[in-house]
């Protein structure tokens, strides 16, 4: 699945009630009045049942997307979720469709998805990058770079996810290589 996409999917799947935690940064990495988590990758899960451990993301010991390089070509990116650091960032609108007014997640309070609806993620690890047959181009140190957002119909993008968002940019950098995609449709980015 692609990075991006589980890293925000963590908010499109009904979860057992979390009530966010005072002001500040919680144990695992988030601030949920500042609409950011800054930790590691593995803590982003912290209310998922079954988990809690820093080393898998809701499960897993690695995750992986996939993306198309300036010529066109598919590649996928397996990243190690141990040592990995992630920040991600959302709106208030994102927020309220996940949490609503009372600040607890998916309890039937949340406000619907809509426009000014996004999230990014700035994944920092270790990975593989592999060419379409399966060779491997890279294998190391990665940053990645996403954004997600809503967008209603997704005609037309080429990362449509969760049936009215899209990824709208990708970057990933290895040492001494970057690949952008920004899919078609791109339109506003948003603040």
């Amino acid at each position: 699945m692609v990075l991006a996409l589980s890293l925000c999917l963590m908010t499109a799947i009904p979860v057992a009630a979390a009530k966010p935690a005072g002001k500040g940064f919680d144990q695992w990495g988030y601030n949920y009045q500042a609409r950011i988590f800054n930790g590691l990758f593995g803590n982003s899960d912290e209310n998922r049942p079954g988990d809690g451990n820093p080393d898998t993301y809701l499960g897993k010991s690695t995750d992986s997307y996939g993306y198309k390089d300036k010529d066109g070509n598919y590649h996928e990116v397996i990243v190690n979720v141990a040592g990995s650091h992630l920040v991600m960032k959302w709106s208030e609108v994102w927020h309220m469709a996940v949490f609503g007014p009372d600040g607890i997640r998916y309890n039937g309070d949340e406000e619907p998805w809509g426009e000014g609806a996004w999230c990014t993620n700035h994944v920092v690890g270790t990975g593989t990058i592999y060419d379409i047959d399966g060779t491997i181009l890279y294998q190391g140190h990665l940053t990645i770079l996403s954004k997600i957002k809503w967008v209603g119909d997704t005609t037309g993008y080429t990362n449509p996810i969760w049936g009215q968002m899209a990824v709208i940019q990708k970057v990933v950098f290895n040492q001494g290589a970057a690949f952008l995609e920004i899919p078609c449709g791109f339109g506003p980015v948003g603040p």
